[in-house]
């Protein structure tokens, strides 16, 4: 049995050894459950205004007390959260910032566990962020590269926001962000995020509209140093295709200096036409990122602005035809993404997707209690471990992974 951990008034952690540790499913709370070590990179908070929840020798949930707080964490990218902090939600008190929060407790060791699954290694080793030569390498680049509008905003985006994908452009390994300053066309409420919690939090819009020829520096840079992936779209943008021209030139003038590598493109998928104008430029891979494969409940979370779920199925059918890589990207939240008929609605998507392509499982940063209101539930969740074997079971035909692979070229 593994012990509620809550925290104080002043944010000191405390192991709750009289109450076992809970979490919610999304509908209901019961005993941790999947639970394992901290991994390495684990980001253990506090849920401020939110009284923990534990359970009682008998099995019955039970506050901590007052002024005992709720504690998460916040796994790496490699890792899918299953379980969701138990807490007492007080809806006077401000939301929560959005994060990938999930249930933890403590062993008998007094040692923390959060309810996490590790999903996918290769991704795990894709993180550079904590390699010790970081910011000797960030300066050197700079002052090698003065004049890098590009480089400049990668170097603040892993130094002052930790962005995963921009720290790996200084060390040439793995993907490289590359900013456009798109706009956005998605308006979620403010309790969530549609972006991938552990590549950067929080983030933030590149302050500038770079020009083709400086993208295709920076990505040729970073393709003929040793990294294997350049990508539109990361945690940071709004929504690349509204920047189809830019990108178009920048996709051409970066295959004209190197066949290296894999261009890669994050999106909504809200603009089919201008999906296809990229993959004729010379795309390589599309991750398309859902919240829901439902129609009502997609367009509740992502609240599109010009375009509605028909045309992201479209943009999926458009890169398939295209012949390029494709990935679902699938933003899951614990009590929504395992509803019965959401999971109905995945693999029906999935389904459609080429043998090969890959599924890729991130978390849904957001407050978890208020974000599952915005699309209630009729029926409880079957649970995100029945979930993955669902998934296994009836998308075998895809590789389910935390991040999408760059291509093998013969």
């Amino acid at each position: 049995m593994f012990s509620a951990v809550h925290s104080d008034r002043s944010g000191r952690l405390v192991v709750a050894a009289d109450y076992a540790a809970a979490m919610s499913d999304g509908s209901s709370i019961g005993p941790l459950a999947h639970a394992h070590p901290l991994p390495a990179g684990t980001e253990v908070v506090h849920l401020p205004g939110r009284v923990g929840i534990g359970l009682d020798r008998t099995g019955r949930t039970r506050e901590l007390g007052p002024g005992r707080f709720g504690v998460a964490a916040i796994v790496p990218i490699g890792h899918l959260r299953m379980g969701l902090p138990a807490y007492d939600d007080d809806l006077s008190a401000p939301p929560l910032r959005p994060r990938a929060y999930a249930a933890v407790g403590a062993d008998a060791s007094g040692d923390l566990v959060v309810s996490a699954i590790a999903l996918d290694a290769e991704a795990s080793a894709a993180d550079g962020r904590s390699a010790p030569d970081l910011v000797a390498r960030i300066t050197a680049t700079q002052r090698d590269h003065p004049s890098s509008r590009v480089l400049r905003q990668l170097a603040r985006c892993a130094k002052d926001y930790r962005c995963r994908a921009a720290a790996n452009a200084f060390l040439g390994r793995h993907d490289c962000a590359l900013p456009v300053a798109a706009p956005r066309n998605e308006r979620p409420p403010d309790v969530l995020v549609l972006h991938d919690d552990a590549d950067a939090s929080p983030t933030e819009p590149a302050a500038f509209r770079p020009t083709p020829d400086e993208l295709a520096d920076a990505a040729s840079r970073h393709l003929e140093g040793g990294g294997s992936v350049v990508a539109f779209g990361r945690a940071c943008e709004g929504e690349p295709l509204l920047a189809v021209r830019l990108i178009e030139e920048a996709i051409r003038t970066i295959r004209e200096r190197t066949p290296l590598g894999t261009i890669h493109l994050e999106t909504n998928g809200s603009l089919p036409i201008a999906l296809r104008r990229l993959c004729e430029a010379g795309l390589d891979s599309v991750a398309v990122r859902v919240a829901s494969a439902r129609a009502e409940t997609y367009e509740a979370i992502h609240r599109p602005d010009g375009f509605r779920f028909a045309d992201v199925r479209a943009s999926i059918a458009a890169a398939i035809a295209a012949r390029v890589a494709v990935a679902l990207r699938v933003l899951a939240l614990p009590g929504l993404t395992d509803r019965a008929h959401e999971l109905e609605a995945l693999v029906g998507l999935a389904g459609e997707l080429p043998a090969g392509s890959s599924l890729v499982l991130s978390d849904l940063a957001a407050d978890p209690q208020r974000a599952l209101r915005i699309a209630p539930a009729a029926e409880p969740a079957i649970g995100m471990g029945r979930m993955l074997d669902r998934l296994r079971t009836d998308a075998s035909h895809l590789r389910i992974v935390a991040l999408p692979r760059p291509l093998v070229r013969l």
